[in-house]
């Protein structure tokens, strides 16, 4: 399909933003555009609220929809054929599409209950936008020829699993990566790679920051709150920024298309941010099979059968597959674990179950929890409301007009009977199975600290801060360390200050580690030709900004390093998955070098050349070219272009950046492509909590994922120039700032 021919079909799709739309709503609704795409609802029942945001959702971000309700349910392959095999295996055997259904299925015996109420009139809304779309698709349903099935509930609690299993599936890789480790190395030489019994430290690409301050801290005399969460950087972005109104609910923030309500952002009374606790919720269980009959595992002292479920896999172009899942007691086989979005087959011997806390939960729970949190006036409701949740602990942090600040643990966390879940654990006997999962009152609350500030940046200081392990495993602490320092020595806060934060590039990392690496460097004979290029890393500030050239050496130095003391020990097969998303400390890893000092004089020259030689060959032998925007870049890419290079067109970008997985202003690389940032900052929403009206907010790309869309891309220079939008929530300051006026009339 030629580019005019995309650019035809797209624009024939583009909803409109003004006019009058007759739709199955009760009474009138109003959606008020504002200039940047973003649609603030004003309804007068809950019930058309949420039928318009699902119309809304379905009009601009319908293909990506799509995406999330395949991927759960394992049918990508019957779209992109025999590509995304192993993915389709891999949520099969997972069973989020199963746990949506037994959800939905409870759901539709209750029909009182708000959460039907929200779900279904959200269906409608959707499938109403569904209406639309069928007689001008968006260009990826007709360049598919893709029929556009009617939404369901039963896929909005998809999309719900999938945000959960998302936010959950951090941990447990570290599992297989140090029974890999013992395998080859033995426990004593494993143990200084990474630790096995004390916790390590995973550089994850799902993390987020969140600060607030108490009116005393605040030079503004009110509270401030800040939230950026680090979640992959999409095209379309992952959020849909929204504003729902009312009687029964005011309410502004990140939306998830897919899903009703709010899920971060601001009511008429509080403000409310995410970061993930990073708890371990998942385990892996090695089972023994019966020698004679592999649907048998021993269990208590006997061999029991498997639960059998027959799925089948449908591909483009060629016959079904049919695929059998096995269930045991402890949860499904799997063969595949995540990471960076790359699906890899677990190579260890012996056959392995996975227990997740989300199989025991009722999803349902969760979103009347966001009802209940999207209505909260005070510190007691929202609590609440997050007394409810179900899914993967989430630091909620809080912060109202009144000046209280606040953060609180929601979600469940396994209370385990055997072992720490840092590695694998036998799969024989019921006694090693979980005990339970824990109570709200187990969870962490902290309302109104003395010192009139909180903070997060997932890092764990204390694994078990109320008696109940977190997980042995945490976040690297380089933000947190930031973080902690600058709210001790600063005595107020500005809300200039929240965005310098949010946009800070100094890290800590570089400052701990470079020091140690020129010291070593210094001892050995470095050719005098590098002399400006040693002095360019001893003058540097730690920042990593896209202009630093120190930045540039510094971070291929590092992975140079790193790579060269892992390489010999562990090989290529092992490391390939984890490099990069599970943090080898150089620190630590300096130590294996003790008694061989050396060799380690050697290996840092080394390395030192090879980054120079690197450097010189990728951008230029002009040293003052090595840039670190230059190398280090952000590209949104549309499913498209990773199959077809003419459709590199509906990509948005590269453009230079600067950051990495350790500052504040978070930029996580892909590790097989080291300077091709994955996640980041997909949020970011700061708080005056006296005045809504001095919010403001910002999301990656633009609002709308139709392609050549004017809000396709509008937003993405304002977001890496660091820059923000207004988060308009009074009718006058929309109306300043209006694109149009879509009414919504009741078909008569």
């Amino acid at each position: 399909m030629i580019m005019e021919e995309i650019f035809e079909i797209t624009r024939n799709s583009f909803p409109k933003v003004d006019g009058i739309e007759y739709l199955h709503v009760k009474k009138n609704v109003e959606i008020l555009w504002d200039k940047w795409g973003i649609p603030h609802i004003f309804a007068k029942t809950a019930e058309d609220t949420y039928y318009s945001q699902g119309y809304v959702h379905a009009r601009h971000r319908l293909f990506q929809m799509e995406l999330f309700r395949r991927l759960v349910t394992g049918e990508l392959s019957e779209i992109v054929g025999e590509e995304a095999m192993d993915s389709d295996k891999h949520y099969k055997i997972i069973g989020l599409h199963r746990i949506a259904k037994n959800s939905a299925e409870r759901i539709s015996r209750n029909q009182d209950s708000q959460v039907y109420s929200c779900l279904n009139a959200y269906k409608k809304g959707v499938n109403a936008g569904i209406e639309k779309a069928r007689i001008n698709p968006p260009v990826e349903f007709a360049a598919l020829n893709l029929k556009i099935r009617d939404w369901q509930i039963e896929d909005s609690l998809k999309v719900l699993t999938f945000i959960d299993w998302g936010q959950s599936a951090w941990n447990y890789p570290m599992e297989i990566l140090r029974e890999q480790l013992i395998s080859k190395l033995g426990h004593k030489m494993a143990n200084k790679i990474i630790p096995l019994y004390s916790g390590g430290r995973v550089s994850n690409s799902v993390g987020s920051s969140s600060w607030i301050v108490n009116p005393n801290k605040s030079e503004t005399g009110s509270g401030l709150f800040a939230n950026d969460p680090h979640l992959p950087l999409t095209l379309p972005a992952i959020w849909f920024l929204v504003h729902l109104n009312c009687p029964e609910l005011n309410i502004i923030g990140a939306s998830f298309p897919g899903i009703p309500l709010i899920i971060i952002g601001h009511n008429d009374y509080i403000a409310f941010g995410a970061t993930n606790v990073h708890c371990d919720v998942i385990d892996l269980f090695k089972l023994e099979l019966n020698p004679e009959n592999n649907e048998q595992y021993k269990y208590n002292g006997e061999w029991i059968n498997f639960e059998i479920i027959e799925d089948l896999i449908e591909i483009k172009d060629t016959t079904p597959l049919p695929f059998k899942i096995l269930k045991s007691k402890f949860g499904p086989v799997v063969n595949y674990f995540e990471r960076d979005d790359r699906l890899y087959k677990i190579q260890l011997p012996g056959t392995y179950a996975l227990c997740w806390s989300g199989f025991g939960a009722n999803i349902e729970d969760s979103l009347e929890a966001f009802i209940k949190v999207n209505t909260a006036s005070n510190w007691d409701e929202f609590r609440e409301g997050l007394k409810l949740l179900t899914i993967n602990p989430i630091n909620f942090a809080y912060g109202d007009i009144h000046g209280n600040i606040g953060l609180q643990h929601g979600g469940r966390i396994p209370v385990r009977r055997y072992g720490d879940g840092a590695t694998i654990t036998p799969g024989t006997e019921e006694k090693y199975n979980w005990e339970r999962l824990s109570d709200f009152k187990e969870m962490v609350s902290i309302y109104n600290p003395e010192c009139g500030f909180i903070f997060n940046a997932n890092f764990n200081e204390d694994k078990a801060p109320k008696g109940l392990l977190l997980a042995q495993d945490t976040d690297e602490p380089y933000r947190h360390r930031r973080l902690k320092k600058i709210f001790q020595l600063k005595e107020k806060f500005s809300f200039q200050d929240f965005i310098d934060l949010q946009l800070d590039q100094r890290s800590e990392e570089a400052a701990e580690v470079l020091p140690l690496m020129l010291d070593n460097l210094k001892t050995s004979k470095v050719p005098d030709k590098f002399s400006d290029i040693l002095a360019t890393l001893e003058n540097w500030d730690f920042h990593m900004t896209k202009q630093s050239i120190a930045a540039t050496i510094y971070k291929v130095w590092f992975l140079k390093l790193q790579q060269a003391i892992l390489r010999p020990l562990i090989g290529e097969e092992i490391l390939k998955p984890f490099l990069g998303s599970i943090s080898f400390e150089l620190i630590r890893l300096f130590k294996l070098y003790e008694n061989k000092p050396m060799e380690f004089k050697e290996l840092l020259l080394n390395t030192f050349h090879m980054t120079i030689e690197f450097l010189i060959k990728n951008i230029s032998k002009d040293h003052n070219k090595w840039k670190w925007g230059n190398i280090h870049k952000l590209t949104l890419v549309h499913p498209f272009s990773q199959a077809d290079e003419d459709a590199k067109i509906l990509n948005i970008g590269p453009f230079k950046i600067g950051g990495d997985r350790n500052t504040l202003n978070n930029a996580y690389a892909d590790p097989l492509n080291p300077f091709d940032t994955l996640v980041g900052p997909s949020f970011r929403q700061i708080h005056d909590l006296s005045d809504w009206n001095k919010s403001k907010w910002i999301i990656p790309g633009g609002q709308s994922g139709l392609p050549f869309h004017k809000h396709y891309n509008d937003l993405i220079k304002l977001y890496v120039k660091g820059k923000y939008i207004p988060m308009l929530f009074t009718k006058e300051a929309i109306s300043r700032n209006l694109e149009g006026v879509l009414k919504l009339q009741p078909i008569s």
